[in-house]
This record gives structure tokens, C-alpha cells and sequence, in this order.
């Protein structure tokens, strides 16, 4: 008596197609995790330019003194980065109130037509 055995597998073809799908299946994994590490990126530096915006807004209401109207720009440092600011001080209708708006930027981008981040605040007239 004889046995005849077949062999089952995979032709070449079906293999070729597999791994064309899965490389589909890669390029579109890795496009996603490359666009959120930029959103990561952008976000983070979002966070920080608001956090120097804001500590410019807090030692402008700490000041004694009433600040003139004008603009004014500087650098200040910020998890390691430096990070350009520039303010511009502004009258409203109410004489007791100033208009604060800060933008910033990273140094590396301060000469940027837009802005990182821009906070506006309002500074009412110390006492």
C-alpha cells in the first residue's frame, strides 16, 4: 500500500501579495505615528510659549508703577529653550484699564510673520 502526501502551502504569488499588503498596512501605521509626534511637538512648544506670555503678564501686574502705552520685546528662557516675546501695551475706553498682548515665538523663529502663541490680558491701574 501506498501513501501519497500532498504538501499544502503558500504559492509565491500569495506571498507577493501578502507582503504588499502589509507594507500598505506599515506606511499608513507609520504616517499616523509620525503626525502625532508633530502635534506632540507643536503642542509642547504651544505650552511653553504660553507659560512665557503668561509670566509676562503676571510681572506686569505686579508692578507698582502704571506702564506706559508701547511696545517692548526680549528674550526669556524656558525649558531649556530661549524664547522671544513681544508686548504691546494699548489704552481701552476705561482710562483705569491697559490692554496687554503678548506674542511669542522660539528665538529660533522670532523673525516669524506668525506667532506661537499670542495672550491678551488686561491691567487695571494699581492703587
Amino acid at each position: 500500500m501506498r501513501r501519497t502526501t500532498t504538501q499544502r502551502g503558500f504559492t509565491l504569488m500569495e506571498v507577493l501579495v501578502a507582503m504588499v499588503v502589509l507594507s500598505f498596512g506599515m506606511m499608513a501605521v507609520i504616517k499616523v505615528v509620525s503626525e502625532v509626534s508633530t502635534s506632540a511637538i507643536q503642542l509642547q512648544d504651544k505650552t511653553y510659549a504660553q507659560w512665557v506670555a503668561l509670566n509676562k503678564v503676571a510681572e506686569m501686574r505686579l508692578q507698582t508703577t502704571w506702564p506706559s502705552t508701547g511696545k517692548s520685546e526680549g528674550v526669556m528662557a524656558m525649558a531649556g529653550r530661549d524664547w522671544h516675546w513681544a508686548m504691546e501695551i494699548k489704552n481701552t475706553d476705561d482710562k483705569d484699564v491697559r490692554k496687554l498682548e503678548v506674542s511669542v515665538n522660539p528665538e529660533s523663529e522670532k523673525d516669524s510673520k506668525v506667532a506661537t502663541i499670542v495672550v491678551t490680558a488686561f491691567l487695571g491701574k494699581p492703587l
